[in-house]
């Protein structure tokens, strides 16, 4: 990568569209829980904000909530009151939070979403779609597919294929109604049945529909009735009404022919709007499964700020091409935290980048991650992987004894005298992340107890014992974590012990297991003094 990071790239078009003003767009139907999976549609929006502001330019950024669409089903594993079935269909926003903390359904998964954006840098306007379509603005381009529903039918029998004496084809149109009678919007059977218009006059501004689900006949003006377009068309219509500049989408939506290339017709043809530029990304999966709300494959964002820190995740997004998969796992969170801290310090100098890496980018990167701009010196960090080796020593250190122990050792790994204000909350809250990271998700050779009893054994071998004796020694030199794990890598081949019989052995000593935590982490986390009395009782 040559010339800075891709989202330069996307905001050249842009400009280049010369478009009035700059609007951004992304959307989230709020069936369920919404997953970190949704946060790459976000962070790319969002960097595009802020490379536009980088050059000087004004945008808006506004996330969509389609709380207008029916519930089309009950999450897998979501508690739900008994009788719940009954609201199938209804919109989304009109289905009350089973939880009983919010005004509906929709508020109450929105709100789980939106609540945590801050903290990942974002500040979109929020639209909820059924106070959307309230609005003139949607009443007319509800009035404007009735109009030109001859030429709407066209388009979307061209993208979805269908046979000219296709009589279902000629029936169809994309305007449904919420039931005056029982508030569906949709019967919900094998497959999503929209309540379906009969007839419109629209000199006169009237329609009158038939209710999928309850079988009510109802009338009424176009500007009283609750109306809605079906999906395809309702993302056209807002990209209309809203002068949208840019919406990126997933990649089924981007191939060839497919919704959003029909969008864009509609949008043209339709509504007299060119249509937004097209970003296409790639999904971010929970290992090998796609993250499916319906299924209650999820980890939300909320999930993800107990156990890591934001600027993490924006890394793992916007580090990637938008069109490379992410394969995520709660388990790998301390390399990907390490990874971010890497990236930090390549953009403050304290390390070389890697041969061949565009320094420019990795410069554009960094700043993309971080919630605010770069301060001017380099964040004292505390390691995540020193963090979730100490925070399991609280039983035998004590909390005050693991933060003070912990912030000690922040400022002399970056060679502090002291960590400022925001560093030690920056350190306790990593503490904080990294205990419930061991609590939910740490795989077992991450987890210890440190075994304080009287060891009941002794080492006679002569290597081994010299092996031992060495690293007791390290430990008194008080050296930093890389220097103090090379050291005992050293120590182990010099005197030709294999290094994972050697690291098995330390392991016994410290926590009665021949697995565990990174070495050197353990040991520095431990009292120095302690260790080496306990290493020497071994050898005595």
């Amino acid at each position: 990568m040559v010339g800075g990071h891709w989202i330069r790239g996307i905001v050249d078009e842009i400009i280049r569209r010369g478009d009035e003003r700059i609007v951004i767009h992304t959307g989230k139907t709020p069936s369920g829980p919404i997953h970190i999976g949704a946060e790459r549609e976000q962070f790319i929006c969002s960097a595009i904000q802020r490379e536009l502001e980088r050059r000087g330019v004004e945008s808006t950024f506004n996330f969509i909530i389609d709380s207008y669409d029916p519930i089309k089903s009950i999450p897998a594993g979501l508690a739900v009151p008994k009788g719940f079935e009954e609201e199938l269909g209804k919109p989304l926003s009109s289905v009350p939070d089973p939880f009983g903390c919010h005004s509906s359904y929709a508020h109450h998964f929105a709100d789980e979403f939106i609540k945590c954006q801050p903290e990942f840098g974002l500040s979109p306007n929020i639209v909820y779609s059924h106070e959307l379509y309230k609005k003139p603005e949607m009443k007319d381009a509800i009035r404007t597919v009735l109009m030109k529903l001859d030429k709407l039918k066209a388009i979307r029998r061209k993208y979805l294929h269908l046979p000219e004496e296709d009589g279902t084809a000629d029936d169809w149109n994309p305007v449904m109604a919420v039931c005056e009678k029982c508030g569906r919007i949709a019967f919900m059977k094998k497959e999503v049945i929209p309540n379906k218009i009969d007839s419109w006059d629209l000199e006169k501004d009237a329609l009158t529909y038939t209710c999928s689900a309850c079988g009510h006949k109802g009338q009424g003006k176009i500007r009283d009735l609750s109306l809605k377009l079906s999906w395809r068309v309702d993302w056209s219509a807002k990209w209309a009404v809203f002068r949208v500049s840019c919406e990126p989408a997933g990649k089924d939506h981007c191939v060839k022919d497919g919704a959003y290339d029909m969008g864009l017709e509609v949008c043209q043809e339709i509504f007299g709007y060119r249509g937004p530029l097209r970003v296409s990304y790639e999904w971010l999966t929970l290992g090998e499964h796609a993250m499916k709300t319906h299924k209650g494959i999820t980890f939300t964002p909320l999930e993800w700020l107990k156990i890591a820190p934001p600027e993490a995740l924006r890394h793992l997004i916007l580090g990637a091409d938008p069109m490379r998969h992410i394969s995520f796992l709660p388990e790998r969170i301390p390399d990907i935290v390490d990874n971010f801290d890497r990236l930090e310090r390549i953009y403050y100098g304290i390390e070389a980048p890697p041969p061949g890496e565009d320094h420019e980018y990795l410069r554009d990167l960094y700043a993309l991650c971080v919630r605010e701009k770069p301060r001017e010196s380099a964040p004292a960090r505390l390691p995540y992987r020193f963090a979730a080796t100490i925070v399991q020593l609280e039983p035998i250190l004590g909390s005050d004894k693991v933060i003070a122990k912990s912030v000690d050792y922040a400022a002399r790994l970056h060679r502090k005298p002291a960590l400022s204000e925001h560093e030690v909350s920056d350190a306790k809250r990593r503490l904080s992340m990294a205990s419930n990271w061991i609590s939910l998700y740490a795989p077992p050779q991450a987890k210890f107890r440190i075994s304080t009893g009287a060891l009941a054994f002794q080492i006679s071998d002569e290597a081994e014992r010299k092996f031992i004796d060495s690293v007791a020694g390290l430990l008194e030199r008080d050296l930093p974590e890389s220097d103090l794990q090379n050291g005992i890598f050293e120590a182990a081949r010099s005197l030709g012990m294999e290094t994972g019989k050697a690291f098995a052995l330390l392991y016994r000593i410290l926590i009665g297991s021949e697995r565990g935590p990174r070495l050197a982490p353990l040991l520095l986390a431990l009292d120095r003094d302690w260790v080496v009395k306990r290493l020497r009782s071994t050898i005595q």
